[in-house]
């Protein structure tokens, strides 16, 4: 359950960051760069909820299911990033710039997620 509540924090995190990043680049550059900077956040997060339903979904397991788990958590994320990254890119022809601004404003949103409060 603790692992749940993880994810669902750094999956909003990602979001928010992947929202405040996209209104920035509405306010001051275009409509298309915003959509861009949010398509790379919301790739993100939607990858890192993708990597905590698979890796957490053993619940408490052997370590061996638990490594089983963790692998193909990694494994799906990446998919999903390379697949997404693609069709952001390739197919929806958005603004390469901004869509890699938001991707690395979400992974900011995970590093804080990550912080422990007390």
């Amino acid at each position: 359950m603790r692992g749940y509540r993880l994810v669902i924090r750094v999956v909003l995190l990602q979001a928010g960051c992947a929202v405040l990043v996209a209104s920035l680049f509405l306010v001051f550059k275009s409509l298309s760069a915003g959509l861009a900077a949010l398509a790379g956040g919301l790739i993100v997060a939607f990858g890192s909820a993708l990597f905590g339903w698979r890796a957490f979904r053993p619940g408490a397991a052997a370590a061996a299911t638990l490594n089983t788990a963790m692998y193909g958590g990694v494994a799906l994320k990446w998919l999903w990033f390379v697949v997404a990254l693609y069709i952001a890119l390739a197919r929806l022809k958005l603004e390469g710039a901004p869509l890699l601004i938001g991707v690395v404003a979400a992974q900011l949103g995970y590093w804080v997620g990550l912080i422990r409060r007390k």
